[in-house]
């Protein structure tokens, strides 16, 4: 069973790779999901946390797929079992940039459960979906970076030469 949901956030995708590709900062916006510490790469274990069936659980997260302003996704659970996997994918074009959500169950018992349940992972990737967006809108109305490097006003150095520092 597979699920997809698709979105066009106001971003550069540079920068919409940057805020999915930072699992450890997911706690700042996504509303379920809080990664662990570490290094993330290919290959790499993360400890992930997530409300499932009204409880916290905790495993550990096998990363997939990263590729910067591409994709990122991860694995969860034991193949035959149950696995789930996750991610998003950017694509861009001339009317801008467009962010593919999918989850993805499989298994002896994660493709019949998924099934049972798809309406509600659909609604829950819409509400990650738009609290992801949420979050590019606030970063978005924060305006630019200072700049600790500003240039002096041209009233500060009129009638002064290059040379006269």
């Amino acid at each position: 069973m597979r699920e997809e949901t698709r979105f066009s956030p106001p971003i550069s995708r540079l920068r919409a790779w940057a805020m999915l590709a930072n699992l450890a900062q997911y706690e700042s916006w996504h509303p379920e999901y809080r990664f662990g510490g570490g290094v993330v790469g290919l290959g790499k274990k993360v400890e992930f946390t997530a409300r499932f069936f009204g409880r916290n659980t905790q495993v550990d997260a096998l990363i997939v797929a990263h590729e910067r302003s591409g994709s990122i996704r991860w694995k969860l659970g034991t193949f035959p079992f149950f696995t789930m996997e996750e991610g998003y994918e950017l694509t861009e074009d001339a009317s801008g940039l467009h962010v593919r959500h999918s989850v993805e169950c499989k298994g002896l018992f994660g493709a019949p459960a998924a099934a049972f349940v798809r309406a509600g992972i659909r609604r829950r990737m819409q509400l990650q979906d738009t609290s992801f967006l949420v979050a590019v809108r606030r970063l978005s109305r924060a305006g630019p970076a200072g700049n600790r490097h500003k240039r002096r006003t041209t009233a500060a150095t009129k009638g002064r030469s290059v040379n006269d520092d």
